[in-house]
Parts: structure tokens; C-alpha cells; sequence
């Protein structure tokens, strides 16, 4: 099985919960673990709506961003 990487995908959040800081969107749910693991352990199989997040390239590498 190839492990899905749930900080490089376009539906993941973090959340403001410090009890369940994970979140996807592309299923609704928060969690105390990554939500593929939840994924995972509910289903069996690995995350299908995994999308690849896209890189900014607009980001000027000058200085501080605040």
C-alpha cells in the first residue's frame, strides 16, 4: 500500500480544536491523527480524493513575509 501524505494535499486543514487538530475537507471530518489513518482504519483502503496541492510560485523569496 502506498501511504498517502494528508500535509500535501489540497483537503487538508489544521483546525483551531486543540483536541482535534486535523481536518479534511473532502470528507468532513476532523480528527486527533491524520485522516487518512481514519480513512484507513473505517474503510481498509487508502484515501480516493487525494489531490495534490499546488506550490505558490508567485512567492518572491525577498525578506520576511511579515
Amino acid at each position: 500500500m502506498n501511504d498517502v501524505n494528508c500535509s500535501k494535499c489540497l483537503h487538508f486543514y489544521v483546525t483551531y480544536k486543540p483536541r482535534f487538530p486535523y481536518g479534511c475537507k473532502a470528507f468532513g471530518i476532523i480528527s486527533r491523527k491524520n485522516p487518512y489513518l481514519e480513512i484507513r482504519s473505517i474503510s481498509g483502503t487508502n484515501c480516493a480524493l487525494f489531490q495534490k496541492r499546488k506550490k505558490n510560485v508567485n512567492i518572491k523569496k525577498k525578506g520576511r513575509l511579515a
